[in-house]
């Protein structure tokens, strides 16, 4: 702080966040080009100290830290191109020229059984406490053309509470896996009454408008779409209404696990104040389930 390499921030705990800026310190770990060293929103702030917590209770594994790191190994070790790596192209408003980089997003991945024939590439999702999963999903459907190209991998979301843990397991089903949920008659008769609503200009529920929104993604099966026309216009009675849709053989040989991470966290809210979860949401703990071609989804 006295050299001014430096600053803090002091939050409601009483806590303070460091912010280390300084291009000397950065340039000492050989790390001058990393955009922690500028400053960001909070929400960015949360999400790196999130990523810093997993990272510390996870010292043993053997992280790829850099894109420099990430794109040759998966070009030279696992024999992939370019291609389906995560990527995002960046402009330049002065030369008009373009650079591509890749895995901008820095969350943690790292690789088990480094040395082994058949290495284990883990990626990791670091959510910090956003109000919805639009970008978890979004995420995905980027990192989609890598996984699907992997023999096999593991995927954890990280995040302070469990609450969209099971919403962002059947993200991964459906985004990753390209299975969709069969529902059942009750949330199929139920499907169409909200949307029927919906379609004659009724007002519809918060809760309801985001079923509508999921189901949007994911009942888009033709028959569907028949028995809901046939349903509206009563040549079909709610007792009648089903749902078959074929599963297609699963392909993707991925294991995908939750992780609570946070308590870093802590330092942005006064003691015992109620942030809408209970001091076991910041808990560290963990439950997986594994998808591959002999085992199904719960």
């Amino acid at each position: 702080l006295t050299q001014r390499h430096a600053t803090y921030r002091t939050h409601q705990s009483g806590g303070r966040v460091y912010h280390i800026f300084s291009r000397k310190i950065f340039n000492g770990i050989g790390r001058d080009d990393l955009r922690t060293r500028r400053k960001h929103e909070l929400e960015y702030v949360k999400t790196r100290m999130v990523t810093l917590d997993f990272i510390l209770s996870n010292l043993h594994c053997d992280y790829l830290e850099t894109e420099a790191e990430k794109v040759p190994f998966f070009e030279s070790r696992l024999k992939l191109s370019r291609g389906p790596l995560p990527a995002r192209i960046y402009s330049s408003k002065v030369s008009g020229s373009h650079t591509v980089r890749y895995f901008v997003d820095r969350f943690p991945l790292f690789v088990k059984d480094c040395s082994g024939a058949s290495p284990v590439v883990v990626f990791t999702y670091i959510d910090a406490g956003a109000a919805t999963l639009q970008g978890f999903v979004t995420h995905l459907e980027v990192y989609r053309g890598l996984l699907r190209s992997l023999p096999q991998f593991e995927f954890i979301y990280v995040a302070p509470t469990d609450r969209f843990f099971k919403r962002a397991e059947s993200e991964f089903s459906r985004t990753v896996l390209g299975r969709v949920p069969v529902p059942s008659s009750e949330q199929l008769l139920r499907y169409f009454q909200v949307r029927k609503r919906w379609e004659a200009g009724e007002r519809v529920a918060a809760a309801d408008v985001v079923l509508l929104n999921g189901a949007k993604r994911e009942r888009t099966d033709k028959s569907i779409e028949s028995q809901y026309s046939q349903w509206v216009a009563g040549r079909i009675k709610d007792a009648d209404i089903c749902c078959s849709v074929p599963q297609p053989e699963p392909r993707i040989n991925g294991r995908f696990s939750t992780r609570k991470c946070g308590d870093s966290l802590s330092v942005f809210y006064r003691s015992g104040e109620d942030r809408g979860e209970s001091d076991a949401d910041i808990s560290s703990g963990a439950f997986s389930r594994t998808f591959s071609p002999e085992v199904s989804p719960q």
